[in-house]
């Protein structure tokens, strides 16, 4: 009786283990497959399998009913709160870029009850043991209905492609303002092009502007050769010129001339003022002409001061004298060697000369200037006013030009052979040279003289004589420091140079011709001897013309 006993014992508690271990796996398998049952397995529960499986089914049913609405309302939510919220998004903590699948009620509820019963809570429903063999002849547990019965996640609208209700804010294009937490950039709309972030034009510039002011600047083009020689040549210019002018002084004639000397500013070209000295002549008579006096390089008008007092005093003439820059590479100021300055020269005899009359009077001449003109250059001087001389008889204005005399001229830039081709042979030009040297380039201009003009006379050569025996100024520290560069002259080729060009120039003026300076084999004490038996003939035909007017009355 007692073993009977036993073998039921047994038997029961055996039955009762398979039992507790088929209701384990049916619950496990339930919350594996995530269906939205809702089990929560729980010791001592007298349910039976049955009753989780109806409890699924109904759950699942009334979550494909609602499954559609649900997820319209709520996507539509959620683009609503992107739409509101889309300018503050950068300073917010950025979300999770992956993808999160869009699910229904009822599978959030079996996630939940599927999380739920996984924590322990007080002992209550633990896991199957592993390692535990299970039954080999589990009774078969009903799985809830499959998922099919839902409206599948793919047939919804995705979110991104639902237009916006309201238009979206273009977020503040910055940058470097600060990071967001996962270490991007705040600003998008420099990683994106204005098309892709959907910007209109107003936000496009701004990205624009932006863009252009973050840019780096543009290096400025380095200066060119003629650049770097310019600036150099005028500084040196500039500040030799200063020099002269501190060492000369006011300007001023020698002590005894009979001439005014006065200075103020010539117009050249295009709004190009330059100082111009003036002497007038203080006999009481008007003048007979005027003469255009031009310096050479490394000198000023204040370097010929002397010879310009003594042409305009011997040949009752208006002398103008400008000082030029002779630096050539400064092409806006009319540089002495550049055919621009000729024509800028040729110029101011056009017309009614309102440069050289406005300059004038500026300078306190009160009446109308000569028309009669020489042009007179010494060095590069010289061959600046053949250039003028060239350009006025290519504008047919050689009606007032009596004539050009250089001062041992010396030739530009400007081929001075074709200048004197242009001028008609019926306008003088003489050359009053001296010795071939490295300042008058060896003679070169009575060389292109001889060979435009042949058979006519040209010029006189004095012998021994020096570049700078014309360039006399009324200033002795100028004129030592002339003589340094070009070498001293002596008294007699000086006055020899000043005989000739008065000559030469009043002949010129009153349309005369005095033979005794048209010599050009005579040495300058022959010059200067010609000269002053000439001026004992005229003091003695002067004295007999008022004695014979004295008997006659």
């Amino acid at each position: 009786m007692v073993d009977r006993y036993r073998v039921w014992l047994g038997a029961g508690v055996l039955a009762g283990g398979v039992s507790a271990a088929m209701l384990a796996g049916a619950g496990v398998a339930a919350a594996d497959d995530g269906s939205s049952s809702g089990a929560q397995a729980s010791s001592g529960s007298g349910d039976s399998d049955a009753g989780h499986v109806s409890r699924g089914r109904a759950a699942s049913r009334s979550g494909a009913d609602d499954a559609p609405k649900k997820r319209f309302a709520r996507n539509r939510a959620a683009h609503a709160d992107r739409a509101d919220v889309g300018a503050e998004s950068e300073s917010a903590a950025p979300k999770s870029t992956e993808s999160r699948p869009v699910t229904s009620d009822d599978d959030r509820d079996a996630g939940t009850d599927a999380d739920a019963s996984e924590a322990p809570s007080g002992g209550r429903h633990r896991a199957p043991d592993p390692e535990a063999e299970p039954d080999p002849e589990p009774e078969p547990v009903a799985e809830p209905e499959p998922a099919a019965e839902t409206e599948p996640v793919a047939e919804t609208e995705p979110v991104a492609e639902i237009e916006p209700e309201t238009e979206p804010v273009a977020p503040t294009p910055t940058r470097g303002r600060g990071r967001s937490a996962s270490g991007e950039a705040d600003a998008v709309v420099d990683a994106a092009p204005t098309s892709a972030v959907g910007l209109e034009s107003a936000h496009g510039s701004v990205v624009m502007r932006l863009a252009a002011v973050e840019a780096p600047p543009v290096d400025p083009a380095p200066p060119n050769l003629l650049d770097v020689l310019n600036n150099v040549g005028t500084a040196f210019y500039t500040f030799y010129t200063n020099a002269v002018q501190k060492l000369a002084g006011p300007v001023r004639v020698p002590f005894g001339s009979k001439v005014r000397v006065e200075s103020s500013t010539l117009t050249l070209g295009d709004d190009v003022a330059v100082r111009a000295d003036w002497y007038f002549p203080d006999n009481g008579k008007p003048p007979t002409g005027l003469i255009y006096l031009q310096h050479g390089v490394l000198a000023t008008a204040s370097f010929y001061s002397a010879t310009a007092a003594y042409l305009a005093q011997n040949t009752n003439s208006i002398v103008v004298a400008p000082t030029l820059t002779w630096n050539p590479f400064d092409l806006d100021e009319y540089p002495l060697q550049w055919p621009t300055t000729g024509r800028a020269i040729a110029d101011l005899f056009t017309g009614d000369r309102a440069a050289l009359t406005a300059s004038a009077q500026a300078a306190g001449y009160v009446g109308t200037l000569p028309t009669r003109i020489v042009l007179a250059g010494h060095s590069a001087g010289g061959g600046l006013v053949v250039m003028a001389a060239r350009y006025m008889s290519e504008m047919s204005n050689t009606g007032d030009l009596a004539g050009v005399v250089m001062f041992d001229g010396v030739g530009s830039l400007s081929p001075m052979t074709q200048d004197l081709s242009k001028i008609p042979d019926s306008i003088p030009v003489y050359n009053l040279a001296a010795e071939p040297s490295s300042w008058n380039w060896d003679g070169d201009a009575n060389k292109r003289l001889a060979t435009v003009r042949p058979g006519m006379f040209t010029g006189v050569t004095i012998k021994g004589g020096k570049h700078s025996d014309a360039m006399q100024s009324s200033s002795p520290g100028v004129q030592f420091a002339a003589y340094l560069a070009t070498g001293f002259s002596s008294p007699l080729d000086v006055l020899a140079n000043r005989v000739l060009a008065s000559g030469w120039i009043s002949d010129l003026m009153n349309g005369t011709h005095t033979a005794q300076f048209y010599d050009g084999d005579d040495s300058a004490a022959g010059i200067v001897a010609n000269w002053w038996w000439g001026q004992v003939a005229a003091v003695k035909a002067s004295q007999n013309a008022r004695r014979t007017y004295t008997l006659s009355v």
